[in-house]
């Protein structure tokens, strides 16, 4: 008994003494000259035995010996060892084995060693990236069970996608997809709430928030947004829709806590509880939400009979005698604004009408700035790397909300009605933010007389974002603006001035007197053109129009026609009492973009018929004919716009593409009423192409531009861009840059004028007699669907950031 008990202490105090010896030496030196010879064969037979625990031992010294020479500083280049030194083909062979261990220090320190070398050199980082079974195997080990492993694995994923092909294939391993369910499964624990409670901590409390990097959860944040915001398009239409809805709402939820604190300027440069800035991820949310259908939409047949009446004659006699063309009230068109079924109720909820600084308590919090998308963008990504590092700013003073009052500017006879717009902020000052102090400063200016004016609000409020869209489908249209006016009583907002497209304007609460003046001129503005102010205090009143807007009424104004709106004085001036009240109108603003005119739909005409002419002669290729087949188009398109300057036809809006027809036989004959004045009036523009078409003026606006070497007067053929080109990349137009194109145009028609005017005119003729109108309708509706996607998808992304709707 006694020497058992003898040996038993002995024993003991020999473990005492080995623990204590191997805390203190560090790693041997690691020799990897011999690495297959000696190495290898000794670590292989280690990890066959796992459960021994010198086996263990073997292989965690290696690891820590190579994490050691991996992570040592070297200055000289010549004091690296060479890649196939550092990490023999063998080893990497070696490390999926590890990966998978059921020993989580094995596992753990394999992944730690995998991040280090993906840091040591770009070299290393595509050499481990381009290894499938490693990949595989990380991504794998990120469902650890292991705190440790799993966060090596998170740190080496996020040292990896430091190379763009190290993300690559990352993603195409399902890192995401894997990212993203460990998130959500993890998610529900109590890890996941002391996230939110970090985060309401004061933001200057740098040890509380900065405790939280060891958190796991925060660890696939990081990794996970990283992919997220440099993944691809295509990649993110992969990740499965249900995950993406699961994840959403904790993004959201966080994204609600984090823009909203004072963080320090460089916040993006300390340690916090996240590696990501609060715009990394306002951006993964974008990106996820963007092609996401989070929303119902009103159908147009449901906003047709919202605005306009239930039948169908009705939107008959407004598109044929009044869009574009004439001013008109629709008295209580939405009167039942109470009713569930009309499109305005829910709008109508969602404020608080009874105190003003409540209504706009139920409006301003929570807005972000919706920064503007270029007007022939139809790639997504080319806006989110625009706006890099902003997306998700508080909103912008100018570009997203105005706060203003128009006041004469002297009580004298001599200065009679002339008036000055009053905004509360210069914008020449730089970038102003509406901060909660700005806010309280809105307030102030509304009971001061200053009228709010809100932008872009189709991607603040889904409710909005329905009716807009029903809207832009039932006019044929890629989107519809939507802008939110509340006005003090006896007050005006905006002085008198025209739009560059037409509206119709919404009375939600109070009254207003609006006043439309005559359109001085039949040629409509186009959308983007520089836009003046009214005509001055000289112009006439005669032939204006004053109405009196009461909630519920819609008023239609086209573009172009100059107006002004105040808010009643007197209940002698409203006939009623809702005088006392402020106002508040919703303008929902189509706006037709160049492409969509009767302008645009030529020019897609003549490219689609253009395109179709150069496939009929492919089998007979002529290089001399194509060439002069493009230089003659080019000139044509040119001479369209020329008409276009002048013709106030082809300016309106086209509306072959418009969604108010159904399959009800009973409204066969007003759609083919719509249809066949749509045909008539291509009939129109192609007879106004062929009489009136100049080569010579083409021809000298081409001239003028390859003299003075800028094309910018040419810019508004970009969006030709975005049509079918066949034949090979050199073969087809960049209307990026027509410059080239240009010089050979002018070389090959400046030496024989009379023969190029004879060649014009032939090729002229020949597309205006076989241009065939339903196959440019097709090509038209392609188009008109590629700007619809682009800019549902920034719709979509920006309302997911609106934390009211999250």
């Amino acid at each position: 008994m006694e020497e058992n008990r003898s040996g038993s202490a002995g024993c003991r105090k020999r473990r005492k003494r080995g623990n204590k010896s191997s805390l203190t030496p560090p790693p041997p030196p690691l020799d990897l000259s011999s690495f297959d010879r000696t190495m290898f064969p000794l670590l292989l037979a280690s990890a066959a035995n796992l459960r021994n625990p010198q086996a263990r031992s073997i292989i965690k010294r290696f690891l820590r010996a190579h994490l050691a020479l991996l992570t040592t500083r070297r200055t000289a280049p010549s004091s690296l060892p060479p890649l196939p030194f550092l990490l023999p083909q063998s080893f990497l062979a070696f490390l999926p084995l590890l990966l998978a261990s059921r020993c989580s220090s094995v596992a753990a320190l394999s992944a730690e060693v995998i991040g280090a070398a993906a840091l040591w050199s770009l070299e290393a980082n595509t050499m481990i990236a381009s290894d499938d079974e490693v990949i595989k195997c990380l991504v794998w080990a990120l469902g650890s069970r292991s705190h440790r492993v799993a966060e090596a694995v998170c740190n080496a994923i996020m040292d990896l996608s430091s190379s763009p092909i190290g993300r690559e294939r990352l993603r195409n391993s399902f890192a995401i997809e894997r990212l993203l369910c460990s998130f959500c499964q993890m998610a529900a624990t109590p890890l996941y709430i002391d996230i939110f409670h970090m985060v309401k901590k004061e933001s200057s409390d740098s040890s509380n928030i900065g405790s939280m990097r060891d958190s796991i959860l925060v660890l696939i944040l990081d990794a996970a947004v990283l992919l997220i915001n440099t993944c691809s398009e295509e990649f993110l239409d992969q990740i499965p829709k249900e995950l993406v809805r699961r994840f959403l709402p904790f993004l959201r939820a966080l994204w609600g806590k984090i823009r909203c604190l004072e963080l320090p300027s460089n916040y993006s440069q300390q340690k916090s509880f996240l590696c990501i800035t609060k715009y990394d991820l306002a951006v993964t949310i974008f990106r996820l939400s963007m092609n996401q259908a989070d929303h119902a939409t009103w159908g147009s047949d449901k906003v047709r009979i919202s605005i306009f009446g239930g039948k169908e004659s009705d939107f008959e006699n407004f598109v044929l005698n009044y869009w574009e063309n004439s001013p008109l009230i629709l008295s209580g068109a939405s009167k039942n604004l109470e009713k569930d079924n009309n499109i305005f109720s829910s709008l109508i909820h969602s404020f608080v009408p009874k105190m003003t600084d409540d209504a706009l308590d139920s409006i301003l919090p929570g807005l972000v700035s919706c920064p503007p998308i270029a007007s022939d963008e139809i790639d997504i990504n080319c806006f989110l790397n625009e706006v890099n590092g902003s997306l998700g700013s508080p909103i912008m003073y100018g570009q997203d909300i105005r706060i203003l009052k128009t006041q004469e500017l002297t009580a004298g006879s001599l200065n009679k009605d002339v008036k000055k717009e009053l905004h509360l902020f210069k914008i020449d000052a730089g970038p102003i933010f509406i901060d909660a102090d700005n806010v309280q400063k809105s307030k102030e200016a509304f009971r001061d007389g200053y009228t709010i004016a809100l932008r872009g609000m189709e991607f603040r409020s889904d409710k909005i974002a329905a009716i807009a869209e029903g809207l832009a489908d039932l006019f044929g249209q890629p989107s519809v603006g939507a802008n939110l006016y509340m006005t003090p009583p006896g007050s005006q907002g905006l002085a008198k001035h025209y739009d560059d497209h037409c509206v119709f304007v919404c009375q939600l609460f109070g009254c207003k007197q609006w006043i439309i003046s005559p359109r001085p001129t039949s040629i409509l503005p186009r959308l983007y053109d520089p836009i003046g102010s009214s005509h001055g205090p000289e112009s006439s009143m005669c032939g204006s129009m004053q109405i009196l807007l009461k909630e519920g009424d819609i008023l239609y104004i086209p573009r172009g026609y100059p107006h002004e709106a105040h808010t009643v004085i007197d209940e002698y001036e409203s006939g009623s009492k809702a005088s006392n009240d402020f106002s508040l109108h919703l303008t929902l603003a189509v706006e037709v973009e160049p492409p969509f005119e009767w302008e645009g739909f030529a020019h897609v005409a003549l490219h689609d018929w253009n395109e179709k002419q150069k496939q009929a002669s492919c089998q007979c290729f002529d290089s001399k004919l194509e060439i002069s087949r493009t230089m003659l188009a080019l000139l044509l398109h040119v001479a369209i716009r020329l008409i276009s300057d002048h013709d106030p036809i082809f300016r309106k809006a086209c509306m072959v593409a418009a969604k108010h027809w159904s399959a009800d036989t009973d409204k066969d004959f007003h759609v083919q009423m719509l249809l066949l004045s749509q045909r008539a009036t291509f009939g129109y523009i192609i007879n106004r192409i062929h009489a009136s078409s100049n080569y010579i003026e083409a021809f000298r606006i081409i001239e003028t531009v390859v003299q003075e070497r800028n094309d910018d007067s040419l810019q508004w053929m970009r969006w030709l861009q975005h049509l079918p080109q066949h034949g090979d990349v050199d073969e087809k137009l960049d209307f990026n840059n027509l410059l080239g194109v240009l010089d050979d145009l002018i070389v090959l028609y400046n030496e024989d004028n009379k023969k190029a005017m004879v060649e014009f005119a032939h090729f002229k003729s020949k597309f205006c007699r076989y241009v065939i109108f339903e196959d440019a309708c097709k090509s038209f509706v392609i188009l008109l669907e590629k700007y619809r996607k682009t800019r549902k998808q920034y719709m979509q992304g920006m309302w997911s950031l609106h934390s009211k709707n999250s």
